[in-house]
């Protein structure tokens, strides 16, 4: 029985890890968004078949099963990154990749970019 006890503490700790804030992670509105400012990256985390469904222009798509291993291709830790996602659970746990691979500047819209897939966000093709 004590293998309960194992699976029952991992899974508080699945459930812990994932609504846990990241420390310096700030919420924006994508509503504001603009791709024209070159301050930041866009970082969109679906897969590829749905960044092609719908996608905000000139953002760099990276899926969240990638993310660890080719991040800093297209990205640098000096970025300002804007993660997009289907939801925030997803885009925090992209967040808490980037954080480990030295980013500083990490920001979640608050909006998932699932209307995107749906073309409903003014930002999307």
């Amino acid at each position: 029985m004590w293998w309960v006890s194992v699976v029952i503490f991992i899974g508080i700790v699945l459930v812990i890890r994932n609504v846990w804030p990241t420390e310096e992670l700030h919420e924006i509105p994508c509503d504001t968004l603009t791709n024209k400012d070159s301050t930041f990256k866009l970082l969109d985390i679906r897969d590829a078949l749905d960044y092609q469904a719908g996608h905000v222009p000139g953002s760099v798509n990276i899926s969240l099963g990638r993310l660890p291993f080719v991040a800093n291709v297209d990205l640098a830790p000096e970025h300002s990154v804007i993660i997009m996602g289907k939801n925030n659970r997803r885009s925090k746990k992209a967040a808490r990749i980037l954080k480990k691979k030295g980013f500083q500047h990490i920001y979640i819209c608050i909006i998932p970019v699932s209307s995107c897939y749906e073309n409903e966000h003014h930002m999307c093709l």
